[in-house]
């Protein structure tokens, strides 16, 4: 490493790398609410299927995401993310290649697990390049992929469907694409500034000192441990609590949107994609923002408010968007109270994030895993009960119960206290 007292900026890299990852996480996540008709039409599916279809994803997804957090410390932050990235993108294709429900249940049940890992992995990753101060836009930054990767998504996907392209091509397609990025972040990631050939002294300092390790022949006692402390704390529960109530609502964009356009507004394809892409691209300036505002209100307000304030005051703000959406009759207004909706709740993922990195100290990937858990199996649940609601009761009974899940999710973010490490060890000397 150079003796330059200019640090160098790889750091940058690897969240630029990180981010696209994400991008296409995301991509592989949404683009099946956009083909939804021509999935349903070849393989003959009813509604409730779909539904079933949909939720598939967020099962393994939720139920993957605690035993994927320990995946980071015992394989490396880098080989499992590339891993992760490369068994995604190769289950997103072989969804394109199944003939009835089952095949495709089974095959979006592995895209889940294959993704659980990614967001726990990418926050350690971040953690190990950035100081507590920087964390929270850094953060933004990679969770912002996920979202441009949602948007890309859904304004990409009817044009390649017209442009002859068949929904199991486009799922190919995206598949191949998400493999050849695993060989770009193989390339340009590594664990730490230390390990990363490309570093000066000074980006090393920058990082801060490293994270304690695992002590060796400690590795399942400490899991052990670690999970008996996740399972045992208030905040823990909390910060499962809210994302619960955050999914359940917010999942309503990649699974329900595009067909709500359909059937209530009865958009075309085209118009489909442009419509249901607002509140993804505006989300974009959501997640940048967070970060900046997260960061702010650390500095302003302390650690425990400076967390829990941004997360409870926009979900709140999410809560009251989705109630707008009752009044309106058009699906531009429609679309712009979701993308309130959207900007609102991701102006708290950074704060979110952050908040597991504070407390979850060498177990920050299992932290945001126990909290994602939680939080997915909401948003297993919200095609299922959601697509129920809608089909006895309308679509504006469906707005208001998400509302309502957004409230709860508000108040529980109210109480979380990021000056309360999970581990003992951590609370002696917060990371």
């Amino acid at each position: 490493m150079s003796l330059d007292t200019r640090s160098t900026s790889v750091r940058a890299a690897i969240v630029v790398v990180t981010c696209f990852a994400a991008v296409f996480m995301y991509i592989d996540r949404a683009c099946l609410a956009q083909m939804k008709g021509d999935v349903q039409a070849d393989l003959k599916l009813e509604d409730w299927q779909m539904d079933w279809i949909f939720s598939a994803f967020f099962w393994s997804y939720a139920l993957s995401q605690v035993p994927s957090g320990f995946l980071g410390p015992a394989l490396g932050l880098r080989r499992t993310l590339t891993i992760l990235l490369f068994s995604w993108s190769i289950c997103t294709a072989v969804c394109g290649l199944t003939t009835g429900f089952l095949g495709l249940f089974a095959a979006r049940l592995a895209v889940g697990v294959s993704e659980a890992g990614a967001y726990p992995t990418a926050a350690a990753l971040v953690k190990g390049w950035f100081p507590l101060s920087a964390r929270g836009r850094a953060n933004s930054f990679v969770a912002l992929g996920g979202r441009l990767g949602w948007a890309v998504s859904y304004l990409l996907t009817p044009y390649l469907i017209l442009l002859s392209f068949d929904w199991r091509g486009v799922l190919m397609l995206y598949g191949l694409a998400g493999v050849v990025w695993s060989a770009v972040f193989w390339w340009i990631a590594r664990d730490t500034p230390r390990q990363h050939p490309w570093c000066n002294a000074a980006e090393v300092a920058y990082a801060g000192p490293p994270i304690p390790p695992v002590p060796p022949g400690r590795g399942l006692a400490d899991a052990m441990e670690a999970a008996a402390a996740l399972a045992a704390s208030r905040n823990i529960w909390l910060f499962g609590l809210t994302q619960f109530g955050v999914n359940i609502g917010w999942v309503v964009l990649l699974t329900k949107m595009p067909a709500m356009l359909v059937e209530r507004f009865h958009a075309s394809p085209e118009e489909k994609g442009w419509i249901s892409a607002v509140p993804a691209v505006a989300s974009i300036g959501g997640m940048f923002l967070g970060g900046f505002i997260g960061d702010y209100c650390i500095r302003r307000l302390g650690l425990r408010r400076g967390r829990a304030w941004p997360i409870g005051s926009m979900l709140f703000v999410a809560s009251l968007a989705y109630l707008a959406c009752t009044l309106f009759d058009n699906p531009w207004s429609v679309a712009a109270a979701l993308a309130v909706m959207a900007v609102a709740s991701d102006i708290a993922i950074p704060s979110i994030w952050a908040f597991a990195q504070d407390v979850g100290g060498r177990y920050t990937g299992a932290t945001i895993g126990a909290g994602n858990m939680l939080g997915n199996l909401g948003g297993a649940v919200s095609p299922i009960l959601l697509g129920l609601i809608q089909r006895e009761y309308g679509w504006d009974s469906m707005f208001v119960s998400c509302a309502a899940c957004f409230a709860l999710a508000g108040i529980a973010a109210l109480n979380l206290d990021a000056t309360k490490p999970v581990m003992r060890e951590d609370r002696r000397n917060t990371v």
